[in-house]
């Protein structure tokens, strides 16, 4: 039989073309997984001109984005955008205490130019209502969606979810060159609820770029084009942390809770000693990282320690000039020639966070950066005022501009927590010592333990409430129990006296009712 070797042939034969097969498949896609670096990205509602993942990992990956940030003192920081088809530029306030995007699609006094939808080809309406109120001042608007590119990032366009502001008050600040706002945090505070995805997710999640953020504020000192015109610079990088902007290390801490970025502070210092007070009155009810709010705002009780503790540091300098109580309250400017502030009258005031249950660090934040510049003095132009940087607060504490504008910040959502490293914005009299990173330190605490937690709703309280009520109506029931069994008692006398009455002798018979029972 010929057929036992002609199959073993056929067998081999099989089985050299199934490895050749195999090895031509590994082959083409060893090449498609490489070529993936490129312009191959999958998107869901954006897209990327040829850009992909290793973009934002090469060395000079942040270029593009350093100092796209700008603005004016006590106004915010602001980045360009391009909005719908054709491109509209909108300048929008960079906030990381708010989660919506919005900006401006009707007329308003306050600004010189405003998004018209109309003129946008690729402009969606969904028509949800939204309204976002302020401390001061609110907007109302409607959703829907468009084509959005940061001018920083030109090669990465999304579509996002977009308010567009139909009214306001006291919202837009005449002046600042800024039409709205771009809010960076979380979802779970969106308005008009947390099914409105924010910018940043939908950047995130169609472009792969790292769900981290940083920013480097370097206030007034980044760029001056007139006396009168003073304008704000930095930069917002997305993707993740450039180092030529920070120098040091990068200290992080968790993010506490994910809907403002939430930290914890574990101390307060005031020149070098602590306030001594507990460190969940540091954090209450919460402490967050603000880019949209100007000043270092305190809980009532920290602020007053604070402020107690800096007015005996500036009591004791000879050079303290006499500083009245609208100063301390922010009322009240402090005005120098050529603004010559003697700095060193101030103290500097750190704030220390816990890297984990064994190590802390503290931002000591130097008083260039909380006693801010406030312009030129309009009745003497030769004078440069300032102004306190510190505030109270109702709703927490609040680490605001002047204090992110002493360091470099880091938000990486993607390991949640948040950085603090030195900066490398130009220093603000360089004669004084600057704001810098401090630590690590031995730390012997508990996160959690100055952490604030909302008390919970306890059913103990509501139980005794029960039992108070229930012992209520067992007062108001007994009398009317004993009026009850006293009326059965009476009534049943009245019936055994008729009873005998009416009785012939036979206990055989039928007890018939009393006769006022019956009806008459």
């Amino acid at each position: 039989m010929v057929t036992g070797p002609h199959c073993s042939r056929k067998r081999s034969l099989i089985y050299d073309t199934c490895k050749w097969i195999l090895a031509f498949t590994l082959l083409v896609n060893t090449l498609h997984v490489n070529a993936g670096s490129f312009p191959t990205l999958p998107l869901k509602v954006g897209y990327i001109h040829n850009v992909g993942h290793d973009r934002y990992r090469r060395s000079d990956q942040f270029q593009s984005q350093r100092n796209n940030l700008k603005g004016k003192p006590g106004q915010g920081y602001y980045v360009e955008m391009e909005i719908g088809t054709p491109p509209q530029k909108i300048n929008v306030l960079i906030d990381t205490g708010s989660s919506n995007f919005a900006i401006a699609a009707t007329p308003d006094p306050d600004i010189d130019k405003f998004f018209q939808r109309e003129n946008s080809s690729t402009y969606s309406l969904i028509g949800t209502s939204v309204y976002v109120p302020y401390t001061q001042g609110n907007w109302k608007g409607t959703l829907g969606s468009d084509l959005v590119t940061l001018t920083s990032l030109p090669n990465v366009t999304v579509t996002a979810n977009i308010a567009f502001i139909t009214e306001s008050k006291q919202f837009f600040i005449n002046g600042s060159n800024w039409q709205g706002i771009l809010g960076l945090a979380y979802s779970s505070i969106a308005r008009p609820d947390q099914s409105v995805t924010p910018f940043l997710d939908s950047l995130i999640d169609n472009t792969g770029i790292s769900d981290v953020f940083s920013i480097q504020l370097c206030g007034d000192k980044f760029e001056q084009q007139t006396d009168k015109d003073v304008e704000l610079g930095g930069t917002i990088t997305f993707g993740g942390v450039d180092p030529k902007l920070h120098s040091g290390p990068v200290f992080f801490t968790n993010i506490h809770k994910q809907w403002y970025y939430e930290v914890v502070i574990v101390d307060v210092q005031v020149n070098g000693e602590s306030i001594n007070l507990d460190c969940k009155e540091y954090n209450f009810p919460k402490t967050i990282v603000d880019s949209g709010t100007t000043d270092l705002r305190l809980p009532n009780k920290v602020y007053t320690s604070v402020i107690d503790h800096i007015k005996n540091y500036v009591q004791n300098s000879p050079k303290a000039p006499a500083l009245t109580h609208g100063f301390w309250t922010g009322d009240i400017d402090l005005c120098y020639k050529d603004g010559a502030i003697p700095y060193d009258i101030f103290p500097f005031v750190a704030l220390g966070f816990a890297e984990n249950d064994q190590q802390s660090f503290k931002i000591i934040v130097a008083p260039q950066q909380y006693i801010k510049s406030v312009g030129k003095d309009d009745e003497n132009p030769d004078e440069i005022c300032f102004k306190l940087g510190i505030a109270s607060s109702s709703s927490g504490t609040v680490i605001g501009a002047v204090v992110m504008e002493g360091f470099y910040v880091v938000f990486d959502r993607q390991s949640n927590r948040i950085g603090f490293a030195d900066t490398t914005c130009p220093a603000v009299a360089q004669q004084f010592n600057r704001s810098h990173m401090s630590g690590p330190y031995q730390f012997s605490g508990s996160i959690g333990n100055c952490a604030y937690a909302k008390p919970e709703k306890s059913n103990k309280t509501l139980t005794i409430v029960a039992y108070v009520l229930a012992g209520i109506c067992g007062a108001c029931i007994l009398p009317l129990l004993f009026l009850f069994v006293q009326y059965q008692w009476r009534t049943s006398k009245c019936y055994e006296k008729l009873k005998r009455q009416n009785s012939d002798g036979d206990s055989n018979d039928l007890i018939d009712e009393p006769s006022f029972m019956h009806e008459s």
